[in-house]
């Protein structure tokens, strides 16, 4: 159970950090591998370079897309982990 909190804990601290925050307000929701891995290196998690672990990790999360925001609910718990607005 405690590594499943500490993956919800990185992708929530992922998802909140600035720079992926401008990159998901910027080119909206990531609907590729390739659109996942240039969101991914905005952020510092990928200071080690881009796996496919990583890559897991941080896409078992659910995007909302309405008008005014972006909300990322993670897949592991079902809560809201980041609210980006549009």
């Amino acid at each position: 159970m405690a590594k499943n909190e500490a993956d919800i804990a990185e992708r929530t601290k992922f998802y909140n950090e600035p720079g992926v925050v401008r990159a998901i307000s910027k080119n909206g929701v990531p609907k590729s591998r390739r659109a996942m891995e240039i969101m991914v290196s905005e952020g510092s998690i990928a200071k080690s370079g881009v796996t496919q672990e990583l890559i897991d990790l941080i896409s078992f999360v659910n995007f909302a897309v309405h008008p005014q925001q972006i909300n990322i609910r993670d897949k592991a718990n079902g809560k809201i982990i980041a609210v980006i607005p549009r």
